[in-house]
Formats: C-alpha cells, structure tokens, sequence
C-alpha cells in the first residue's frame, strides 16, 4: 500500500492529479476572489517598497487573480518598482496581464529559480494543499502511520510508526499523539516547503495565510479527529486520492513558524472569515506596517 502522503501527492500533482485538469475556483472560494486580500497586503508591499524596488511572489496562483487585483491598486510609479511573479503548476492563463510573471511547475522546485533578494512573498491557501503524512492512535495508544485503502483511495490505518523516523519526532514536539483514535497531520513536508520559501526574503516579508491551528488547541484535544477534507463543485467530501477533489488539511502553523529561514521576526494572527484562519507574518530585516497603514 502506499502511504497517505504518497497517494495524496499522486491525487494533487500528479499526471492525472487534481490540479492537472481543475481550476481551483470551480471547487471552493477564497478571499482573493473577494479581493479584501489584496487590500489586507497592500501595507506591507508599500512599508517594502520604501527601501527599494520589490518583487511580488505568489506561491500557488490559481489564476493570477491576486497579481492582477494588487498590480490595479498600486499607483504608476509604485507599479514601476514592482516586480509580480506568479508561481503555478498550471499554465500561464491566456487572459493574464503580460506585466506579470508566470513560473508554471511544482513551486516547491520553482522556487529554487528565484534568487535571493527584497520581496513580499504570499502563500495563500498554499500549504494546507501540500501533501503530509497522516498518524493515528490506535484503541492500546500505540501511533500508526496511515495508508491508502487500495480499494476504495480513503485513509486506513498500517504499521505502528517508526520512533525514529521524522514524523514521530515532530508529533513528539508539535502534536503529540496520546489518546486512542487521534488522528494527526503530519507537518514536516510544509516545514521544509516554508523554510525553501522563505529562503529567498532576504529582506522584506514571507506571508502564509491559511486555514491552520496551534499547539495548545491540539493538546487539549479540539482537533483530535484531524482536519484532513475533500472538495468537489462545493460539497465537503470523504477525502479520496483519486485525482478527482480537493484534499486539505489545515496546517500546524506554530510549527510552520518555527521552521522560517533565518531570525525573521514573527507574528501570528487570527484574520479571516473563521476562528480557523491564520496569518502567519515573518518579516526579514523590516518593520512592520503601522496599524495606521494597515487600514484599507
């Protein structure tokens, strides 16, 4: 059998992935269709652009929406000094404006083709996308890794987990996995995602937002059940690794935090349409905007 994060990464990336053949937007919404994100990063493009021009990084762009919406509010000379580039494992969409830069390809590598410098890099809804490794506990306490049922694609339950592998260690530190029937969401492949992401922000920020959770909720037990989710045209789904929906789950951000290139300063914020949805702010050799500039 394969494990869960192995059949999760062939259901999203792969040649017959759901990305391969669907536009985000026909699944679920965002807030970049609202374009309220725009506005909300807008403070921190203009406090960048005061120390020299800027390049604009959107990590898993869909369609460009966000691109085009923050390239209308910036003026002509702030336009002028800034840079957008758009990171996608889907073509660049015929429509999209030529002033802007498309990468297409897996932006876990792409991002290695972007030297290092001043930029305001965004990933948003991006990472709990990344396929991770799924732990349960069974009824005697003992954490098992999770495969894929080769029947029907869903979670089920394999081997007891290697105390020595990556995925024991950082449930040992993040989420510890003590109580019969937890189910967890590995974080290490987000981590070293965000650590190449934020690898090239030499100054400026790194931005994650996204649906995630702390380490105290965890512990006490709010997310035992494990968050992991599909979508389809809509409807919340048993997620299935058959390249046909969505496969989410929300991201230890804490841990995410902790694995930042570097000494960014750091912030975490509630900010979005639900309790559950986070910033998470890693500014490189910068300030932070005033709250009087954050207001749209």
């Amino acid at each position: 059998m394969r494990t869960w994060e192995q059949a999760w990464e062939h259901a999203t990336t792969g040649s017959e992935g759901f990305y391969s053949h669907s536009l985000p937007y026909d699944h679920f919404t965002t807030s970049v269709e609202q374009s309220a994100l725009a506005h909300d990063l807008l403070p921190y493009l203009r406090t960048a652009l005061i120390q020299g021009p800027i390049r604009f990084i959107d990590v898993g762009a869909g369609t460009g929406l966000l691109a085009q919406q923050i390239s209308g509010l910036l003026t002509p000379s702030e336009r002028e000094r800034t840079s957008l580039i758009c990171l996608d494992v889907r073509p660049r969409p015929a429509y999209l404006s030529a002033t802007i830069d498309w990468i297409q390809g897996d932006a876990r590598q792409t991002i290695t083709q972007i030297p290092a410098g001043h930029t305001v890099l965004v990933a948003h809804e991006f990472f709990d996308d990344i396929p991770c490794a799924l732990a349960e506990v069974d009824s005697d306490g003992v954490t098992h890794s999770v495969v894929a049922d080769h029947t029907h694609f869903t979670p089920t339950l394999g081997i007891a987990l290697d105390p020595t592998s990556p995925e024991f260690d950082w449930l040992k530190k993040w989420w510890p996995a003590t109580r019969p029937f937890m189910r967890c969401e590995v974080g290490t492949t987000r981590d070293a995602c965000w650590r190449d992401l934020t690898k090239i922000v030499t100054s400026g920020y790194a931005i994650a937002i996204d649906y995630a959770h702390m380490r105290t909720d965890r512990v006490r037990g709010v997310w035992d059940g494990g968050t992991l989710t599909g979508y389809r045209a809509g409807q919340t789904l048993i997620p299935q690794a058959t390249g046909e929906m969505n496969i989410t789950a929300h991201v230890a951000l804490d841990s995410l935090a902790d694995a930042s290139s570097g000494t960014p300063h750091i912030t975490m914020l509630q900010r979005g349409p639900t309790p559950d949805f986070w910033w998470l702010i890693a500014a490189y050799a910068i300030e932070f905007p005033l709250p009087a500039k954050m207001t749209p």
